[in-house]
């Protein structure tokens, strides 16, 4: 029974989209291993549905083809060129999968593929703003950073930078609860400037 509704191109098609959505949020969320196994399995079970059919080798060609580029826009997040470019691609590409009676409505496969094209470009749109927004930690980040003294600095002191006090050395005396620029690191010291 489960043969032959797999042996339907329309819902072997949609397995196997559906599938690679489940890869694709693996991929963009590590770690849930839930969306992962089910979508390799439903991949697995469109496969072999597409497999009865006969599926061409552009047709194939192209559907691959198409997975890459979303998967890539999913991951580097490329502005949507790799996403539209493979958003187009599938479509073509499950149009062209099989040819004969039994084939995949235009359709369908026009309606599937902007709707994992879109999902594709948005969780892209995300991974692009993550990386974007990433903050810098550690003792670099403190370069630039203004505080405040807390003692007067001449040439040491103690001064409130990032949330927390520092040792500080300053080539020029500074008092106490002026504002201060960290000019550079070194053993934990901040050598500071007033700002």
């Amino acid at each position: 029974m489960a043969a032959v509704a797999l042996a339907d191109p329309n819902l072997a098609f949609l397995l196997l989209i559906l599938g690679a959505l489940g890869v694709y949020w693996e991929l963009h969320a590590p770690g849930l291993l839930a969306p992962g196994v089910v979508g390799v399995v439903l991949m697995c079970l469109g496969a072999y549905g597409l497999f009865q059919d006969s599926p061409t080798w552009y047709g194939l060609a192209l559907l691959t083809l198409a997975i890459v580029l979303l998967g890539i826009e999913l991951k580097f997040y490329t502005h949507m060129i790799s996403g539209a470019a493979g958003t187009v691609l599938l479509a073509l590409g499950a149009i062209l999968l099989v040819q004969g009676p039994k084939r995949i409505a235009p359709a369908l496969a026009i309606a599937v593929s902007i709707g994992f094209g879109l999902i594709a470009i948005f969780l892209g749109i995300l991974a692009g703003r993550a990386l974007k927004s990433r903050v810098m930690t550690g003792l670099p980040q403190l370069i630039g950073a203004t505080g405040i003294s807390r003692t007067e600095i001449n040439p040491e002191g103690t001064v409130f930078v990032d949330g927390a006090y520092w040792q500080a050395h300053s080539d020029h005396a500074i008092p106490a609860g002026k504002q201060v620029s960290v000019e550079r690191i070194d053993n934990l010291v901040l050598y500071v400037k007033e700002a």
